[in-house]
């Protein structure tokens, strides 16, 4: 049943959104890479869009450099699935840790993805958040 298939793909983006944020507190730059389609896109405060991943994993390393105590955790809050289930977008809040002169700091954003199946696996198109102040 199509209602069946949706929770299925709902399922698996919450725990791709799992997966990817342990990669990214682990530093693990091409497990974070891996997550995103050849032709995606990411979209963060203060930084010029990064387009295909060349530019996605030169983003994802340079925060990874620059960021100690580097921590995200994604809490989706609501996952539509396309009708054909080829699409999806995710929204909700990530969790950022980092240390700021060597203390913990929590920061807490929104954050919009837009996953696409290819070949029966989703990867992320466009990756976008933003920092509540």
């Amino acid at each position: 049943m199509p209602g069946d298939k949706h929770k299925t793909d709902e399922m698996a983006i919450r725990r791709l959104d799992e997966e990817w944020g342990k990669a990214a507190t682990a530093k693990d730059l091409e497990a974070v890479v891996s997550f995103y389609a050849p032709d995606g896109s990411l979209v963060w405060p203060g930084a010029p869009a990064s387009h295909g991943t060349q530019h996605i994993r030169a983003s994802w390393k340079e925060m990874m450099d620059t960021t100690p105590g580097l921590n995200l955790r994604f809490t989706p809050e609501r996952i539509v699935i396309s009708d054909d289930a080829s699409l999806a977008s995710d929204f909700g809040k990530v969790e950022f840790g980092h240390e700021v002169k060597g203390k913990p700091v929590m920061d807490i954003a929104k954050y919009v993805v837009v996953w696409r199946k290819e070949k029966g696996s989703w990867k992320v198109l466009y990756d976008s958040y933003n920092v509540n102040s």
